[in-house]
């Protein structure tokens, strides 16, 4: 056998697979570049500080400012808007309602004052229609008791006759008076009795002092014109002579 002809030795395990350890020298490469590769950006290089932007920190501040706002208080101290501010909104919103609760108590009497007022009114207006009612006619009663004193007149100065006739005029006058006395009844018209009645300056005029030692003083013992009233209201007073004191 020649030296060709020999089998050549066997190659070694790294001539054998020259691709793979290639292959596996990359990727170990790779990797070792991507660890420093996060490691850099992890950490910042060596030597080189690290800087900020004032403007980026001012609009930081700025917008820390807008969600934090601050008040100064009396002392000159800041303090947080939503904390103290709050409080003093709740004291604003409390006087406010004490004034509305005030306000609403003071109308409430003014209601009342008003209701009361309304009240009197309405009773005093009907108390005037009442009135008006009644006295509509005094000026026309005043007229109607000239025709009863002239009626009064007209019997008393008939002297006493045996003539029917003279009898018979009498008794129509008679008869006349007493339905004009009836018709002022019925209208509230009422004659006043004043003889032998004690003096009263609410009712009587008192005209003449007369001596009389069977009456008390102060009585009155004559009445010269009959006084009426008008639904208890004095129409017209009697004109009367009052006993003399002894």
């Amino acid at each position: 056998m020649t030296d060709n002809d020999q089998p050549n030795p066997a190659p070694s395990r790294e001539e054998a697979a020259p691709g793979t350890n290639e292959s596996q020298e990359e990727v170990s490469a790779q990797t070792a570049t991507g660890g420093a590769d996060m490691a850099a950006e992890e950490q910042p290089e060596a030597g080189v500080e690290e800087t900020t932007d004032p403007n980026v920190d001012a609009e930081a501040s700025q917008t820390e400012a807008e969600e934090h706002p601050t008040e100064e208080d009396a002392d000159g101290e800041t303090c947080p808007v939503g904390g103290d501010l709050g409080d003093a909104e709740s004291q604003t919103l409390r006087i406010q309602l004490q004034e509305a609760l005030d306000e609403k108590e003071e109308k409430h009497h003014l209601y009342l004052r008003t209701l009361a007022e309304m009240e009197n009114l309405r009773k005093r207006t009907a108390r005037e229609i009442q009135q008006a009612r009644k006295f509509a006619v005094e000026g026309f009663s005043k007229d109607l008791l000239s025709v009863a004193d002239n009626m009064e007149r007209a019997l008393t100065a008939i002297p006493e006759s045996d003539d029917d006739n003279l009898k018979n005029i009498v008794q129509g006058v008679v008869m006349i008076q007493s339905e004009l006395n009836r018709v002022m009844g019925n209208h509230g018209i009422t004659r006043i009795e004043s003889m032998h009645s004690p003096f009263d300056p609410h009712l009587h005029q008192a005209v003449i002092q007369v001596e009389d030692e069977d009456a008390k003083p102060g009585t009155v013992v004559q009445e010269m014109q009959a006084g009426y009233l008008l639904n208890e209201r004095l129409l017209r007073p009697a004109m009367v002579g009052v006993a003399k004191g002894g």
